[in-house]
C-alpha cells in the first residue's frame, strides 16, 4: 500500500465479513460525495473510489475464513490501494481476531486499531467492557439471539484467546502500544473522531461504521452531497431471514397491512400480485440455517422473476449474499444515500430490481419502513 494517505481518496478497499456490513459502509462512503461499489468478488477494474469487499467469511471456521481473508488481501494490496478498512461487526461476532491477522500478514503493518464501539446507536466499550445503552452486552437481548448469542461483555472474551497478536485494552488518551491489536474505550464521537486523527498508514483501520465514517472525515476532502429521496417503487418485497428478527417484523407487517409469506406457509401465496409484500423464514426450524437460506432464496427468486418486483429490502448479511448468489449478483452500485446503517444497491445488471440491504441487528429506519409501506396503495383489490 501507498505509505502517504491522499487527500483526495482515489481508492479505499474495505473489507467485510458479510455482505451487510459491506453495504452499509458503502452507503457511508456515498453519503460523503464518494463513488461506491459492493463486490463479492474482487475486481480490481472498477473505477469506483470505494470498494466494499464482502468476504463471506463471517460463519466459516476460524482458519478457514483466516485462509479466506488472506487470499482476498494479497489480491487488494496487488491492486495498490491508498488504504484498507476492516469492517467488522459492532458486536464482534465472527471471526474477528484471525481475520485481522491474516490481513496484518499480508499488508505488513506494525498494529491494527480495532474500535467496534458505535456511540450512535449506545453501542461503547468502558472499562474492556462492551455496553448498550449502558447495559452490559450478556444482559440484553443480544445475549439469547439463536444464531451468534453474545454471552459475554468482556471485549478479550469476545476476541478470543486464539491468536498471534496479542489484543491490548487502551483506556482513553493513554498512549497507543506499537504493535498488537488495540481496543481503545470509545464512548462518544469525540473519542472516535481523535483516534481517527492520530493513525497512519502504518496502522490497519478496523472497525464498526462510526470509526469508519470518522475515518473519512479525517483523511478525504469530499463532503455530502445532495441526493434525491430513497425511491423505493412497487412492487416492493421485505425479506426477513432471521428466525429471531421474525417475530417483530411480522408484527409490525400485520400492524401496516403487508400481506405476509413464512416458508412453514409453503410458497402457494407466491404467485399472487402485490405492491408490497413481506417473506420470512418463519419460527419453526424446518432445516438447518443454510439450508432454509436457500429454500428462502429460491421463494425470493420465483416471487421477482414472476411478480415483475422492483424493489428488494433485505434483513442481515446472511441472507443477502443468500439472495445474491441465487442471482448470481457479484458487484452492486450504489445508487442513493441512506440513513445509517443501510445500503442502497443497484447489481450491475440492467433487469435489477434495486437491493436495499441493512444488518439483522438494526431496525429499518422509520423513512424507509414508512415508504416501503406505502407501496400497500398499489395492492390489487382482493
Amino acid at each position: 500500500m501507498s505509505a502517504d494517505i491522499p487527500k483526495d481518496c482515489p481508492k479505499i478497499i474495505v473489507l467485510a465479513d458479510d455482505l451487510s456490513g459491506a453495504a452499509e459502509i458503502a452507503g457511508i462512503a456515498f453519503s460523503r460525495g464518494l463513488s461506491a461499489e459492493v463486490q463479492r468478488q474482487f475486481d480490481r477494474t472498477s473505477d469506483a473510489q470505494l470498494i466494499a469487499l464482502d468476504t463471506d467469511s463471517r460463519d466459516r471456521p476460524s482458519a478457514e475464513a483466516a485462509d479466506r481473508v488472506r487470499q482476498v488481501t494479497e489480491q487488494v494490496v496487488a491492486s495498490r490501494p491508498a488504504w484498507i478498512f476492516k469492517k467488522v461487526d459492532s458486536l464482534l461476532r465472527g471471526n474477528v481476531r484471525a481475520e485481522i491477522e491474516a490481513i496484518l500478514g499480508v499488508s505488513e503493518q506494525h498494529r491494527a486499531l480495532l474500535i467496534p464501539a458505535n456511540p450512535s446507536r449506545g453501542r461503547v466499550i468502558a472499562g474492556g467492557r462492551y455496553l448498550i445503552d449502558g447495559v452490559p452486552l450478556d444482559q440484553t437481548p443480544l445475549a439469547a439471539d439463536q444464531d451468534n448469542p453474545r454471552r459475554s461483555a468482556d471485549v478479550r472474551a469476545l476476541l478470543g484467546d486464539d491468536g498471534r497478536e496479542p489484543v491490548h485494552m487502551v483506556q482513553i488518551e493513554a498512549p497507543l502500544p506499537l504493535a498488537g491489536i488495540l481496543v481503545p474505550e470509545a464512548s462518544s464521537w469525540s473519542d472516535i473522531y481523535r483516534l481517527a486523527r492520530d493513525t497512519s498508514s502504518h496502522t490497519l483501520l478496523a472497525g464498526a461504521a462510526d470509526f469508519f465514517s470518522a475515518v473519512l472525515d479525517v483523511r478525504c476532502q469530499q463532503r455530502s452531497a445532495a441526493a434525491p429521496p430513497i425511491q423505493i417503487v412497487p412492487p416492493a418485497l421485505l425479506i426477513c431471514g432471521s428466525r429471531a428478527s421474525w417475530p417483530a417484523r411480522r408484527a409490525d407487517c400485520v400492524a401496516a397491512g403487508i400481506p405476509l409469506i413464512a416458508l412453514e406457509d409453503g410458497g402457494g401465496a407466491a404467485s399472487r400480485t402485490f405492491g408490497a409484500l413481506a417473506v420470512g423464514i418463519g419460527e419453526r426450524k424446518l432445516a438447518g440455517p443454510d439450508t432454509l437460506l436457500s429454500f428462502l432464496s429460491q421463494l425470493v427468486a420465483f416471487i421477482v422473476n414472476n411478480s415483475a418486483v422492483q424493489s428488494l429490502l433485505i434483513e442481515g448479511g446472511a441472507t443477502a449474499a443468500a439472495i445474491a448468489e441465487e442471482f448470481t449478483w457479484t458487484r452492486f452500485a450504489v445508487t442513493a444515500a441512506a440513513p445509517a446503517g443501510v445500503g442502497v444497491l443497484r447489481p450491475l445488471d440492467a433487469n435489477a430490481p434495486l437491493v436495499l440491504i441493512k444488518p439483522g441487528s438494526y431496525p429499518w429506519p422509520p423513512e424507509i419502513w414508512q415508504a416501503f409501506c406505502a407501496c400497500i396503495a398499489h395492492q390489487p383489490e382482493a
